[in-house]
């Protein structure tokens, strides 16, 4: 009986262990160039050699699809995401100098941090936090009618810590050696699908060989909106991507990056 007991609390432990790290978000706007200059001065991106118009915010890809019609983010199933400052008072006296669009000013909620929300030229709504513990991009706010939901499906698909920032915000936070942190929030209500939305879609890096990793989610019931298939970057190696369906209309895409070390 022990043994079992143990070999139960093993195998659990494993699963719960298999935790992906968090890879990249993709954004929808007309002019991706455009978009990776704003995104470089005003939050401080830098750019990696993969393709022109290519950032990163730490180990996290933040990427660009060309779309002149894409809606906004708010009330998608992505939301909208977080970059943390050190100063956001002189980060929103910066924003408010070069027109940037202040949807909320600056409010300090007690016991949690200092926060407001802009938006870019093409939609994507910011929050912008001052988090001295995560500097840099630091959430990404998901939407949908149960939370609770949306963060079992997370939990079952790609592992992460269930846990509450600063002790408050329910969230499912990944953290992978060699990786960035991320947190994923979830806030109450209906939700649009995300795809075609200024935030289209977000990713996650497969732990193993992506073919695999398609199968095993297929296994648990997920739906494979596309099969894996390999993509020569411009100047990057090739890599191996497929989408499936998220919760609540997310658009989650895996990505397997061959010969790349962790955090690359």
């Amino acid at each position: 009986m022990r043994r079992v007991v143990f070999l139960l609390v093993s195998v659990s432990f494993a699963l719960a262990a298999q935790t992906f790290p968090y890879d990249h978000i993709h954004v929808n706007v007309p002019d991706p160039a455009a978009a990776a200059n704003w995104y470089e001065k005003y939050f401080g991106a830098r750019r990696i050699t993969e393709a022109p118009d290519r950032l990163m915010f730490g180990s996290t890809r933040f990427m660009f699809l060309r779309k002149a019609d894409a809606k906004p983010s708010a009330g998608s199933a992505v939301d909208h995401v977080g970059f943390s400052f050190a100063d956001l008072d002189a980060k929103m006296k910066e924003f408010e100098a070069a027109g940037i669009k202040i949807v909320t000013p600056v409010r300090d909620v007690q016991g949690l941090f200092k926060l407001g929300f802009v938006e870019d030229p093409w939609g994507t709504r910011i929050e912008v936090v001052q988090d001295p513990e995560l500097l840099g991009l630091h959430h990404v706010h998901m939407r949908g009618p149960n939370p609770d939901d949306v963060f079992a499906w997370l939990l079952a698909k790609f592992g992460g810590e269930r846990t509450k920032l600063k002790g408050r915000l329910d969230a499912v936070k990944y953290s992978a050696a060699g990786f960035s942190d991320m947190w994923i929030l979830v806030q109450s209500g209906d939700a649009e699908p995300s795809e075609g939305h200024a935030i289209d879609h977000i990713g996650w890096r497969s732990s193993g060989a992506l073919a695999k990793t398609i199968d095993d989610l297929r296994g648990k019931g997920v739906t494979i909106l596309t099969e894996p298939r390999p993509l020569p970057l411009p100047n990057g190696p090739t890599i191996n991507f497929a989408y499936v369906a998220g919760p609540a209309g997310a658009k989650i895409e895996l990505v397997e990056r061959p010969g790349l070390k962790p955090g690359q």
